[in-house]
């Protein structure tokens, strides 16, 4: 009688588990609608969550066309693709096949001591500071520092960015985060200009995790502002960066990659930031722009080094670098704190970023972080207005998603 209730409990688990398998099998289909909305898109990413658990990898989606996508998941069962075209008002609809697909990665990375840098085929993007730089014989250890990103290129391989310019700024690096006048535990360090010898920004023990596929690569890694004023150093914010590289839009015209900044408070007291001109994620431009005369900017609003000052979603500063025209529009989403936000634009001199503190005073409180996201592309020769615009709102306000599992 043992053995019979033996046999058949071990009959009833087997039949279980094979209902469960199947159960997970079916959930693992999906069906996927994405909507335009009022925008024609092309060379969109879209972005999904799966309503289920999807281990990271890459699979494949068919349209009701029979055209086959690239789907990449990542962490917290995160997807994405790219849409290569969809007009305004209209709607497409995939299946998902979620058997995962070996394939090479379309935005790839190299990874060295010092530099982490991402290419899409041959084609060099940009490169990220895992480790600290290895400043000129001009420059003390005050200028030795990680944590940000260049060299940045256009298309062709124009060099767009700079850093570590012993005659001019040196401090400026090609894309980093600091802010300027701030008050802290009663202390006013100042982390965007380490020769003063009150504050700086370091990474934080190389790159936390970095990866490459076929919608995009990137890099999460943490700094840590550190205010020197105090009779031992102390951090004052942490921050995480998370970079996403792509493989490139309109028909590979431009390239294009996302900076998403996220500064929390590390003690119990928040990071004060008065009302001031400049600060936040800076950007500076090549050593030839430099030269006021071989350097533009343009803002979305139509206006140029007279932007200063102005409330823009997006600007573009550009201009010959070693004889060659070449450009970066770097945008701002309507997520951003106090978007639109306003912009430093240097009257003389290559540099840009978005400065909310020109607005007035803002803080950074415990339990509060202050999250920002930008999207920059690069273009060869002169910029167009109507394009990046038409990129902006994509950015902006992405296509829609419906997910429906088919169980």
């Amino acid at each position: 009688m043992i053995q019979k209730n033996q046999y058949f409990f071990t009959v009833l688990l087997f039949f279980l588990f094979l209902l469960g398998s199947a159960g997970m099998a079916l959930a693992q289909q999906y069906s996927i609608t994405v909507s335009s909305g009022e925008i024609d898109r092309s060379g969109s990413v879209v972005s999904f969550y799966f309503p289920e658990d999807v281990d990271p990898g890459v699979y494949r989606m068919t349209a009701e066309n029979g055209e086959e996508t690239l789907l990449q998941v990542g962490d917290n069962n995160k997807a994405s693709f790219i849409l290569d075209h969809l007009a305004a008002g209209e709607s497409r609809n995939y299946q998902a096949d979620l058997n995962p697909q070996p394939t090479d990665p379309v935005v790839r990375k190299e990874i060295d001591d010092v530099l982490i840098t991402f290419f899409t085929g041959d084609r060099k993007i940009l490169s990220y500071y895992h480790r600290d730089n290895t400043p000129p014989a001009e420059l003390d250890d005050r200028y030795k520092r990680g944590g940000y990103i260049h060299p940045i290129k256009s298309p062709s391989g124009i060099l767009l960015s700079s850093h570590l310019n012993p005659d001019l700024h040196p401090h400026h690096s090609g894309i980093w985060s600091a802010w300027t006048r701030t008050q802290f535990q009663g202390r006013t360090p100042d982390f965007w200009n380490p020769h003063a010898n009150s504050g700086r920004v370091d990474q934080a023990d190389s790159l936390e995790v970095a990866w490459e596929g076929p919608v995009h690569a990137g890099l999460k890694a943490k700094h840590h502002f550190v205010d020197l004023s105090a009779s031992a150093p102390v951090i004052a914010l942490n921050e995480e960066w998370e970079v996403k590289v792509y493989p490139g839009a309109g028909n590979g015209e431009f390239l294009m990659f996302d900076l998403k900044v996220t500064q929390t408070a590390n003690t119990a007291q928040p990071l004060v930031l008065p009302e001031y001109h400049y600060g936040g994620v800076g950007f500076r431009g090549h050593l030839d722009w430099n030269d006021p005369d071989n350097v533009t900017f343009l803002t979305s609003e139509g206006l140029g080094r007279d932007g200063h000052g102005t409330r823009v979603k997006w600007t573009h500063i550009g201009g010959h670098s070693d004889g060659e025209l070449a450009g970066i529009a770097i945008m701002s989403h309507p997520s951003n704190y106090r978007h639109p936000q306003t912009v430093r634009i240097h009257p003389d001199e290559p540099f840009f970023n978005y400065a909310p503190t020109q607005l007035g005073e803002m803080s950074i409180e415990p339990g509060s972080p202050y999250v920002v996201k930008y999207r920059y592309i690069t273009y060869d020769g002169e910029p167009d207005p109507d394009q990046i615009n038409q990129m902006w709102m994509d950015f902006a306000y992405p296509a829609g998603v419906t997910v429906r599992s088919q169980n």
